[in-house]
């Protein structure tokens, strides 16, 4: 494209121009949103255990989900550690429907560490992101 600032159609071309960039920023957003992954596993004890580790690494904008089935009345302590300060998580009641912020029993952002006794019965939800770029984490989950 060539531009002829010169002529009274200058201002013009410029928001047209400024128009342009501002959809093609706002479209690789909604692509990094829609393509982003969600990773699930069950989360299990070794036989005779009350705890488990896993570690992962999870990129930019992804997640990884951990699903644990506790019952009502235990305890639950959730340890979250990585390379450079930079994991974080939430953690999700049972058939949780609306909001993650409602459904979040953690109820904080950048959550590294929880510990709580569980109000319901059912397959809760621990859900792993990064605070800041791509991230390498350790996670310990202990239900007594």
């Amino acid at each position: 494209m060539c531009f002829n600032f010169k002529n009274r159609n200058a201002l013009q071309q410029l928001k047209i121009v400024t128009l342009f960039i501002t959809a093609v920023i706002t479209l690789s957003c909604l692509a990094q949103v829609l393509y982003a992954k969600e990773f699930k596993k069950s989360l299990h004890f070794a036989h005779g255990k009350n705890s488990a580790i896993v570690s992962g690494d999870v990129v930019r904008g992804d997640t990884d989900v951990y699903l644990i089935r506790v019952h009502s009345g235990q305890v639950i302590s959730v340890d979250l550690s990585s390379l450079e300060d930079n994991a974080a998580f939430d953690l999700l009641e049972p058939r949780a429907r609306g909001s993650k912020k409602e459904n979040d029993i953690t109820e904080g952002s950048d959550i590294t560490t929880w510990k709580g006794t569980l109000s319901k019965t059912g397959t809760y939800k621990v859900v792993v992101g990064g605070t800041r770029g791509n991230t390498s984490y350790k996670l310990q989950v202990t239900v007594q």
